[in-house]
């Protein structure tokens, strides 16, 4: 995989392991508007008696199966044993990976003026609430 968009890898964690469609419907959005493109993608749920069930994007549907295409590779078993072992029984971890498809451009129109990137990091958006919280107190 040849990428001039950066890639990121979410790890989603739900209570409970009901999969209801909205964030697929999201993902689809964001890919067929150019945004991300989605490169892999699975589901992990531990059952109330800890026992663990794994799908690739391939198997969990056609729909996620047609987001993700032909699967990158990316994530793989050694990904889900992680997971897995620090998930509470009853609850799932969905994992996205995804290219920033919408950087690509620029990505280019950096390289074109001699720069390049040296550091690029995904603020939580907890830290964002926290910190406009305390501005907030300071007024």
């Amino acid at each position: 995989m040849t990428s001039t968009a950066p890639v990121e890898l979410v790890l989603i964690e739900f209570p409970q392991s009901d999969f209801t469609g909205e964030i697929l419907a999201e993902l689809a959005r964001l890919q067929s508007a150019g945004t991300i493109s989605v490169l892999d993608a699975l589901a992990i749920r531990k059952d109330t008696d800890g026992d663990v069930e794994w799908l690739e994007a391939t198997d969990a549907g056609t729909e996620l199966a047609d987001l993700v295409g032909e699967p990158s590779g990316l994530l793989a078993e050694d990904d889900v044993d992680a997971i897995a072992e620090e998930l509470v029984p009853g609850s799932a971890v969905g994992m996205v990976v995804f290219e920033h498809t919408w950087a690509t451009g620029l990505t280019s129109a950096i390289r074109d003026a001699g720069g390049r990137l040296i550091d690029m990091t995904t603020v939580p958006p907890a830290a964002l609430e926290e910190l406009a919280a305390a501005i907030s107190e300071e007024d």
